[in-house]
Parts: C-alpha cells; structure tokens; sequence
C-alpha cells in the first residue's frame, strides 16, 4: 500500500523558496493587529469562562477532572463591536508567504478543526513550518491546493463549530511542525494534516519576536528551547534501507544539523523534545540503555507543556508522540486515530 500524502503535493518535496529570509515574515491573519500576548480586550475568545486567557496558547484550560488540557494555537476573537448573536463577517487571511497544502471543507472528515485551511512555508536552511486556520465559517471558493500565495491572500470567514456556539466564534490559528509524513498510515482522512501530527508553538511569542527582528526565526526560537524529555532510542528505528536518517520532521534540515552524521542501526541514541513535542535533537549514546528509558526529565518544562513523562516514565500520551513520529512502512501503528488537541 502507497502511503502518499492527500494534499496533491508531498509535504516534504523541494520547491522553491517562497521567502528569501531566514524566517517567516508574519502578518497577524485577521484584522486582530497586536497578538503579542497581552491580555487586551475582545483579542481571544474565552472558553465560556470568561477568562481571555483560555484562548491564548498552552495549559491555559482544563478538563472535567481538573486534569490540565493543552491548547496548541490560540483563539483570536471577531474583531469588536460584535453582537454574540450574529454570526461575524471577520476576514481570515494568509499569516506569510506559502503554498496551499490542504483544504477540509468535508463534514464527512471528522475534524476539531471543523472547515480549516493549512498552509506551507518554507524557511531556506531550516525547511518548513505551517500555518493553519480552523474552524472557518466559509473558505475562499478561489483557494486551491497547490496555490502559491502572498501574504494576506483572502482564504475565508471566521466562524465556528458544531460544539462551539456562535457566541463563541473565532479563528484557531497555529503555526508549527508537522511531524511525520507517513502519518496517513494512522489518519487516512486528514493524513498528515491531522491536528496530532502537528505540534505548534505560540504564535504571540512568534509575533513578539518579530518585532524585535523584523521576521520570526524558527531555527533561532529552537535553539533557545529548553529539553523538557529525552528519551533513548534504539538506532534501528531511526534509520532508512540506506542508513540514512529515516525520520521525516517538516524540519528536517535543521535537525540534521543537530544529530550526528551517520546514524547506525545497531546504536543507542537520545531523542530530545520541547514541551510542545517537537524534536530537538537526536544524540548517540555511549553505552546500551534500553529504549524508551527516560534520560532526562524537566519537570518545570513538562508542567508547562504536555505530560508527555511523569514520575521517569512516558506517559500515554508520551508513547503516543514516538509512535507518531516513528511510524512508516515496516513499522506499523498500533494507536487508534487521535484528532489532536484544538479548540
């Protein structure tokens, strides 16, 4: 069986640059102008809670149990005045540069997202991120898949979602990795679009440090991201036929450059990760330790990520972040499918 991405492109195969700079240009997608985090009124739509805070990014909500629940964008309101009864006419537009890599405008698809558009941006040297707008009432009828577009492109209308009410309508956006590109093995509909096989970051702090920049460098804000886990691999899992690297991380330029040169299949290795779950680095190991060993756990980190180890040992959710990222041909999934963590 072909595993082919569903997108009518490959997510990972070269195309041209859509930038010249060694990041992302970014543009706030709605006429929302300052996402820098702060807590100003009407920028992000609460949960019904009425704290704006449970629109921005991170451990900013709970479930029933009290347990913490990761919101991996945020939550951008309809720009005021808006009535909570009428549905918003707020304009969704393209965040940068990029390429159209996937349209759901399908109730059949099954999504968190609900109607959502994803885009592809390529950073020259660190390889690329994507940018996503979920839960859109209406979508460009123009957009196509494949389309290379500019920045502030028109691609929809804000709206909502069956479990989110009108009141409550508002854009989810994101800007992240995608993981693997055989995750259709596990999702056949969304494939590799599906919210578990994206990790994103905040986009406030992408935001924030444009400003001091001028663009957003993603090879840069990595660098400085604290390990939350790391966890021993064996080699063999980490390898293609030709002994090459097998991994297929959206980033992988800049994490060659933080592995080593040659991977060997009969080696030990540590897999490094952000709160988020996005790999950092792969390290060979000097002596055997057996897999799925925690090495290294920041509790301070993790707390404010996913639990993704508890107590030195992967969490549910932890095996569920190796088996995403380490699943392709000849090693089969054995989770069911998982839409990810939105809202």
């Amino acid at each position: 069986m072909a595993y082919a991405c569903s997108i009518g492109i490959s997510p990972l195969s070269a195309q041209t640059p859509v930038t010249e700079e060694q990041g992302l240009r970014l543009y706030t997608p709605t006429e929302q102008k300052i996402l820098d985090g702060s807590l100003r009124d009407g920028v992000f739509m609460d949960t019904g809670t009425g704290k704006p805070e449970s629109g921005m990014f991170g451990n900013t909500r709970r479930y029933a149990d009290g347990s913490p629940r990761f919101h991996e964008g945020i939550d951008i309101a309809p720009v005021q005045p808006w009535r909570r009864t009428e549905l918003p006419k707020d304009r969704v537009c393209a965040a940068a540069e990029g390429v159209v890599a996937y349209i759901n405008t399908y109730a059949k698809n099954k999504s968190l997202y609900g109607n959502y558009v994803v885009l592809w941006h390529d950073i020259p040297d660190f390889g690329k991120v994507y940018t996503l707008y979920g839960h859109l009432r209406k979508i460009s009828d123009t957009l196509k898949v494949g389309d290379r577009i500019s920045a502030r492109t028109f691609l929809g209308i804000m709206g909502n979602i069956p479990d989110i009410p009108v009141a409550r309508s508002h854009l989810h956006f994101e800007i992240g990795i995608l993981q693997n590109q055989f995750y259709p093995m596990i999702d056949a509909q969304h494939g590799v679009w599906n919210g578990a096989n994206l990790f994103g970051i905040d986009p406030c702090v992408a935001f924030g440090a444009q400003f001091h920049k001028g663009i957003f460098d993603f090879a840069a804000y990595l660098e400085e991201k604290p390990e939350a886990f790391c966890v021993a691999i064996d080699g063999k899992y980490l390898v293609n036929r030709v002994g090459g690297l097998r991994l297929t991380c959206s980033h992988m330029p800049y994490l060659l450059r933080h592995a080593p040169k040659t991977i060997s299949a009969k080696a030990p290795y540590a897999v490094a990760f952000s709160r988020e779950g996005i790999l950092l680095s792969i390290r060979e190991l000097p002596t055997a330790v057996k897999p799925g060993t925690i090495l290294t756990e920041n509790t301070a980190e993790l707390r404010r990520g996913r639990q993704f180890v508890k107590h030195g040992a992967l969490t549910s959710r932890g095996k569920a972040l190796l088996e995403g990222l380490l699943v392709c041909p000849g090693l089969e999934p054995t989770l069911k499918e998982k839409q990810g963590e939105v809202g």
